[in-house]
């Protein structure tokens, strides 16, 4: 059967997944963490977990020992390509790709739209260019799927020339988790094309509009820092916040967008990003993390609201990712806020974490977890 290498570079850390394209089973998972420290470590689990500490080790050091693994396991001979997950394709690419020298220079012109993210994907693509050279490698990119959205949408009333010379518009993220929950969507409802409102709550969160199966508009924007509350992200703001913090603190873009990626959002508002542990905190009477859940819910509330005017006919609220798919507590304060749009829970199938959580008079709530590796192996193998 042939496998699919799924590949996560991110700045510090490489998430592995090996895919039976055939059947669509995980075959190996793993992570690399603290890369070019001397706490790197590469945990691998297939039938066995396999753990082992790469002093400094680097890109190259991983991704040779996880070429030792998938030789030592019999993998390396049935794989037949790699899938990357880019975060930012930009203008460039509305559909994933096979990298070549053009694709790549792409990419590398995309770095400004994602500085923390592509020139780790880039590093990445490079060295398993060297230790893979047999396997094509394909490109998955978050923004490909919101490439569908009109103009009207995803340009911003900003001067013309801002837009068309320099980019800045809208294209979202998380794009390849919303592709696939919509998907999963239509399937379980038994439509060839869904028209849904994806919640994708995690770490970082963003929600979809998705009509006949394209994506319509999102709440990312030029960046991931645009849109929903987030663990550490503050999401939309009056953009003259930065002047005001610049005037009055004296501190410079750099710091200030530092501010609103890393030290804002739930985080900024309790002192914690894990929602888990502001919903235990907030279930003490603690008055900080209980207006972070109120601000968080609503902000989610009120994009889903918003969205409702691009459908005749909702098929489905679609809650995923990690807050999504496990916090009931979360999913129930967000419908309590809707109940005006024709949303009501069933708070038993809520509890239960069930596919359908609706009650019976309401639009249908769904719980649907998502695999974004398994939705870039699938990418990755149509290509080849």
């Amino acid at each position: 059967m042939p496998e699919i290498l799924v590949l996560n570079c991110g700045s510090s850390s490489v998430k592995f997944a090996l895919i039976n394209s055939h059947t669509s089973e995980s075959l190996v998972i793993g992570l690399a963490e603290n890369i070019a420290t001397k706490n790197c470590k590469v945990v691998l689990k297939s039938e066995h977990k396999v753990e082992k500490h790469l002093e400094n080790g680097c890109y190259k050091d991983v991704f040779e020992m996880l070429k030792g693994f998938l030789v030592e396991k019999n993998h390396l001979e049935k794989i037949v390509a790699i899938g990357h997950r880019v975060v930012h394709g930009g203008q460039y690419f509305s559909k994933s790709v096979v990298i070549n020298a053009d694709s790549l220079e792409k990419m590398k012109a995309c770095i400004p739209l994602a500085p923390l993210h592509n020139p780790a994907h880039i590093e990445g693509i490079t060295f398993c260019q060297q230790i893979f050279p047999e396997l094509p490698q394909v490109a998955v990119f978050d923004t490909a799927f919101h490439q569908t959205m009109p103009s009207y949408i995803a340009e911003y009333a900003i001067p013309y020339e801002l837009t068309h010379k320099h980019n800045i518009r809208k294209y979202g993220a998380h794009g390849t988790s919303h592709k696939y929950v919509s998907q999963q969507a239509a399937k379980i409802l038994a439509q060839q094309k869904a028209n849904v409102i994806v919640a994708h709550l995690g770490n970082g969160c963003s929600i979809t509009a998705v009509v006949d199966g394209k994506s319509v508009d999102t709440s990312m924007g030029l960046t991931p820092l645009d849109g929903l509350v987030m663990g550490t992200r503050s999401g939309c703001i009056d953009p003259s916040i930065f002047a005001y913090i610049s005037d009055n603190l004296g501190c410079s873009v750099t710091e200030i967008t530092n501010i609103l990626n890393e030290q804002s959002g739930l985080l900024g508002i309790c002192g914690h990003s894990d929602m888990r542990e502001v919903s235990q905190l907030a279930a003490k009477d603690n008055n900080l993390a209980q207006l972070a859940i109120e601000i968080f819910c609503h902000r989610v509330a009120k994009f889903v609201a918003s969205y409702m005017i691009y459908f005749n006919n909702l098929d489905a609220l679609v809650f995923t990712g990690g807050i999504g798919e496990n916090a009931a507590n979360i999913r129930e304060n967000i419908i309590a806020k809707l109940t005006n749009l024709g949303f009501e829970i069933d708070h038993q199938k809520n509890t239960n974490s069930e596919t359908f959580i609706n009650s019976k008079n309401s639009h249908n709530i769904m719980v649907v977890a998502t695999n974004e590796e398994l939705m870039i192996a699938q990418e990755t193998q149509n290509l080849i």
